[in-house]
C-alpha cells in the first residue's frame, strides 16, 4: 500500500516533465517546419531566376508564418508554466497552423505546376 501511495505522489511530477518536454519538442518541430518552407521559398526564387517563370516565391515564404505564430504561442504557454495552451489561445494557434498548412500546400502546388514539364511533348 505504501508503494502504491508513493507511485501516486510521484506521478504528477513525471506527467508534468513529460508534458513539458512534449511541448518543447513541438516548438522545435514547428520552427524546423517553418525553416523548411522558407528554404523552399528560396529555392523557388532561384528557379524563377533560372526558368524566367513566375514561381510566386513570396507566397511560399509568407504562407507558413502561421506555423511560426503557433510556435511562439506554444512557447509563451510553456513559459507561463501551463501544460496546455489556454482554450482561446489554443483555438487561435491551431487555426493559424491549419490555415498556414493549406496556404503552404497551395504554394507548393503552384510551384510544382511551374517546374513540371508540359504533357503531350513538343509540337
Amino acid at each position: 500500500m505504501i508503494l502504491f501511495s508513493l507511485f501516486l505522489v510521484s506521478l504528477p511530477e513525471e506527467i508534468t516533465k513529460m508534458a513539458t518536454s512534449n511541448s518543447w519538442i513541438m516548438i522545435v518541430a514547428a520552427i524546423f517546419l517553418w525553416i523548411t518552407f522558407v528554404l523552399f521559398g528560396i529555392i523557388a526564387k532561384r528557379y524563377e531566376k533560372v526558368l524566367r517563370k513566375k514561381t510566386e516565391w513570396q507566397f511560399i515564404i509568407i504562407a507558413p508564418s502561421g506555423v511560426l505564430v503557433y510556435a511562439v504561442l506554444q512557447l509563451f504557454s510553456v513559459f507561463q508554466g501551463n501544460l496546455k495552451m489556454p482554450v482561446n489561445i489554443g483555438r487561435i494557434a491551431y487555426s493559424l497552423f491549419f490555415i498556414s498548412g493549406i496556404l503552404s500546400l497551395l504554394g507548393a502546388l503552384r510551384f510544382r505546376r511551374v517546374v513540371s514539364p508540359k504533357r503531350g511533348g513538343v509540337r
